[in-house]
């Protein structure tokens, strides 16, 4: 059983997978970092207890935390679009890969017949060689 997973992974195309592992690399590191950033920031609460008033103080901290928010949003759009960048990668390497190994199923399909057409013909020609 471990011959034939040999098999396979040598069929896989390696070029292809090594050529785009930078991109998937550095897709990878801009999620991981942007993750663990906003882990270390969930601690930090931006939220302040604001008395709702009239005075100028007041609205300036409102208009601090919609800013920070805005802020926020925008990084998560950024990162919304890594992360889509790097699902799409991994999406593609992984069709190639299917359909590596869709062809290396219909080349082992070809394989077994010839095999046994070889096998076949040969019984054949065993049995005029030694029965007659």
């Amino acid at each position: 059983m471990a011959v034939g997973w040999v098999a396979m992974l040598q069929m896989v195309p390696w070029g292809e997978v090594i050529k785009n592992a930078p991109k998937v690399a550095d897709g990878a590191v801009k999620l991981w970092n942007s993750v663990s950033r906003k882990q270390s920031m969930e601690g930090e609460s931006d939220v302040t207890d604001v008395m709702v008033g009239n005075d100028s103080a007041t609205v300036e901290q409102l208009q601090q935390q919609l800013n920070r928010a805005e802020h926020a949003i925008a990084e998560l759009q950024v990162e919304m679009v890594q992360s889509t960048e790097v699902v799409k990668e991994l999406a593609k390497q992984n069709a190639q890969l299917v359909a590596q190994i869709e062809a290396n199923r219909k080349a082992l399909s070809v394989l077994g017949i010839v095999l046994a057409l070889t096998v076949l013909g040969a019984v054949v020609q065993a049995v005029f060689v030694f029965g007659a």
